[in-house]
């Protein structure tokens, strides 16, 4: 074989072969799980006895999408729930019924793509803040002078603080493991996976992400938005032990916020593995952040519980 030949035979294999894996990166961080029949054998808040509707709401682009509404009535404060990276609501019942449990109004809901909502690709928050504003746009209209905290988890996090940047009713966040920079993710974790530099494949996955949806990896840096979120309360949670997004995530968001912030690092927890470390420690401080700063006093609300349950 001639050398010209050699090199071009050489130089498509490579091609091929940078083509194939950044379709592989596209695939799992930007393309909503196929449909299995267990999705409907799942627990629903029916299993905790909560004082619940099940509510379809819609989102500004035409996405049809569920969500879970736990109720206290007479309660304005209230926490919504945004999931993570191609995750369902059921995975967050178990803080979503603890805070109901401790007089809170929860809101916990599905994103595009997911079972029981409308297919569509996933992007990462920057297209799912849409479903965080109409569930918003939902408690405004169903809680009365709702005072509106959230609660995001990994993509879930950044949703949160997205969509908090656009709404400044929003009074508080915690946010479980965010990530600083959507680019800057995927590149650790392809470096990780594949021990070869992540960007050359990033990139090609952010082109695949730009020919299906518009939408642009550089629309994904919540650390660009923290002035927007000034003076709200921020809650930083992360694993000490987290290798899909490394600590330094949340402790780069933390330094670069200007407002009231905390930040609670867990120490040998896995990617929002925080609430299974110490699942009692993990509620008491969430619920008592939102307390402090959303207005409800836990202990009177506990005490109300507790005489109703006597008689």
């Amino acid at each position: 074989m001639a050398p010209l030949t050699f090199a071009a035979v050489v130089l498509a294999g490579l091609a091929l072969f940078w083509l194939a894996l950044s379709y592989v990166v596209y695939r799992r961080a930007f393309v909503s799980p196929r449909p299995m029949w267990l999705d409907d054998f799942s627990f629903t808040p029916f299993e905790f006895q909560a004082d619940y509707e099940d509510v379809e709401l819609v989102t500004a682009d035409g996405i049809n999408f569920g969500a879970w509404h736990f109720r206290q009535p007479g309660s304005p404060q209230t926490v919504i729930i945004s999931g993570g990276h191609k995750g369902q609501r059921q995975g967050a019942l178990g803080i979503a019924i603890a805070l109901w449990r401790k007089g809170f109004n929860v809101v916990l809901y599905s994103y595009r793509g997911m079972p029981g909502s409308d297919r569509a690709p996933v992007t990462f928050g920057i297209k799912e803040v849409l479903e965080l504003q109409a569930a918003i746009a939902f408690a405004r209209k169903r809680i009365p002078n709702a005072r509106i905290g959230l609660l995001g988890y990994s993509m879930g996090a950044v949703v949160s603080l997205l969509g908090a940047a656009g709404e400044p009713g929003v009074q508080a966040l915690v946010l479980d493991s965010p990530f600083s920079d959507l680019r800057r993710l995927l590149v650790e974790n392809v470096r990780r996976a594949s021990k070869m530099p992540g960007t050359p494949f990033v990139w090609m996955a952010g082109m695949m992400l730009w020919l299906r949806t518009r939408c642009r990896l550089s629309d994904c840096r919540p650390i660009d938005v923290l002035s927007s979120l000034e003076p709200r309360p921020l809650f930083f949670i992360h694993g000490g032990a987290d290798a899909i997004t490394n600590v330094n995530h949340s402790r780069r968001l933390y330094d670069a916020y200007r407002g009231p912030r905390e930040i609670w690092i867990v120490q040998g927890a896995p990617h929002t593995g925080a609430y299974f470390a110490d699942r009692s420690l993990y509620v008491e401080r969430v619920a008592g952040f939102f307390a402090r700063h959303l207005g409800l006093d836990v202990s009177s609300h506990l005490r109300l519980v507790e005489e109703e349950e006597v008689s």
